[in-house]
């Protein structure tokens, strides 16, 4: 068959038989690109189990160089999407019925080809709650946020928003761009209430603070985090801590910026020009495109990428919808290839455990008491916040509290407070320790108000 061009159209049929031609028998690839792009983009077509029929009747009367050709093609569909497999019971049971036919027709050397039994777990990226990092020495560390090097927090946001990007799949992907929003998709709204969390805590830990002096002392201090976010080219962060810093609640605090140093100013303004919305995110983009190595990305300027080719072209470019079209499909790979190959690059962190307890309960808590500040503080009420430095894809998810997973959380964070602040291993902490703690959580009831004699417990915690 004649060579499909990627700027034209072809039926799922001729694209599927031009994967399987692109093979020769010792399962040399000649066109790696309609191959890869065709696997991770047919779902948007096509479910993956109807892919796997279509590959399965021509498996049936072939001949024996043909079906050589599709178990190489299976081999690398396998290779290169092993998640796919692995979260698709009824697509690995047709993949397996594949091999055991081949097996008992005698094709034993096809049939060792597809090997589907060593594809591994990947049952952590549907989950919504964080894996701990594995570690092969302890380092002790600081947990009192005022006193914690913005690069330790730096690097811990880091590696906390960056082990939520990377349980993000293309179904997720494909899903919010149907569907305008986060309906029915745990693991992307996860993600991004955890940045709206990430600005909305930066808001109260200035907000918390008496004095118009500690108010500008911790945006600083947040401004040099948002610096290192940069050295780390974790530009996903970076626009949280930007936005949350941005926030009217703060920007209108005049008597607390006249507290800031001019020097401290001009460099949050260069970070505010980084990754303004003007020229479509242009300074953004031109400096992501220019780094190498781990880079983690704007999320939600790539997810609105994705949703302006969705409205500009059709998924098929004729009336009766049977041909691709290849041009948004090329498209669409492009934008989702480069985040799925930014997943594959991690960064270099050594992570603290009971300082990413300690931050994941610190931000998720801070989510249902946000407004209940306002209300009760006898301040003029906030201002609605307008989406600029956040953007829609954002503010779209409201962040919300699940309970059991603030309590498994709260629990770890717990026993990490216990083991570095119970110094004498009696099981309590006192009043003063308590009160060392209690300065990472405004709004945190005091002492007095839990305890009458004058000790908590891990439980009481």
């Amino acid at each position: 068959m004649e060579a499909i061009s990627l700027d034209q159209s072809a039926t799922v049929d001729e694209l599927v038989e031009a994967c399987i031609q692109a093979f020769d028998e010792t399962g040399t690839l000649k066109d790696p690109s309609l191959v890869r792009m065709f696997l991770m983009m047919h779902p948007w077509y096509l479910p993956s189990t109807d892919m796997a029929k279509k590959l399965l009747s021509q498996e049936e009367s072939c001949t024996a160089e043909l079906r050589t050709r599709i178990c190489h093609l299976v081999k690398y569909w396998i290779s290169e999407f092993p998640a796919e497999f692995n979260l698709n019971p009824e697509l690995a049971e047709q993949i397996k019925d594949l091999k055991d036919l081949l097996t008992t027709e005698g094709n034993e050397r096809q049939s060792q080809l597809i090997d589907i039994d060593s594809v591994p777990s990947y049952k952590w990226k549907r989950q919504v709650t964080q894996r701990q990092p594995s570690m092969s020495k302890k380092r002790k560390m600081s947990l009192l946020f005022d006193h914690l090097d913005p690069s330790e927090l730096a690097t811990h946001l880091t590696y906390l928003e960056y082990k939520s990007f990377c349980k993000i799949l293309f179904q997720d992907y494909h899903s919010f761009v149907m569907h305008g929003c986060t309906v029915d998709n745990p693991i992307l709204e996860r993600f991004i209430t955890l940045f709206n969390s990430v600005s909305q805590w930066i808001q109260l830990m200035v907000l918390s603070k008496p004095t118009a002096p500690q108010r500008a002392a911790v945006i600083s201090h947040f401004i040099r985090v948002a610096q290192k976010l940069l050295q780390l080219q974790n530009f996903n962060t970076l626009m949280a801590v930007v936005g949350g810093l941005s926030n009217s609640s703060i920007s209108r605090l005049k008597d607390t910026q006249s507290h800031i140093s001019n020097e401290t100013n001009k460099v949050f303004n260069s970070l505010i020009e980084l990754v303004t919305s003007c020229g479509n995110y242009s300074q953004y983009r031109r400096r992501f495109s220019d780094c190498t190595g781990f880079r983690f990305p704007i999320l939600g300027v790539h997810l609105k990428d994705l949703i302006a080719v969705h409205v500009a072209l059709s998924d098929w470019s004729d009336p009766g919808k049977s041909r691709v079209n290849l041009a948004k499909s090329q498209q669409l790979y492009v934008i989702l290839q480069e985040l799925a190959l930014i997943q594959t690059t991690p960064p270099s962190i050594d992570a603290n455990t009971d300082l990413l307890n300690l931050l994941t309960v610190s931000s998720l808590i801070y989510v249902p008491v946000f407004s209940l500040v306002w209300q009760n503080s006898g301040s003029a009420p906030a201002p609605a916040p307008k989406p600029s430095m956040i953007d829609e894809w954002a503010m779209s998810v409201k962040p919300k509290a699940d309970p059991a997973v603030i309590n498994k959380h709260i629990e770890k964070m717990v026993d990490s407070v216990f083991k570095n602040f119970d110094t004498d291993g009696d099981g309590h902490i006192s009043r003063e320790e308590f009160e060392i703690i209690r300065n990472n959580f405004p709004y945190l009831s005091k002492f007095g108000e839990l305890d009458k004699n004058q000790l908590h417990s891990n439980s009481h915690v």
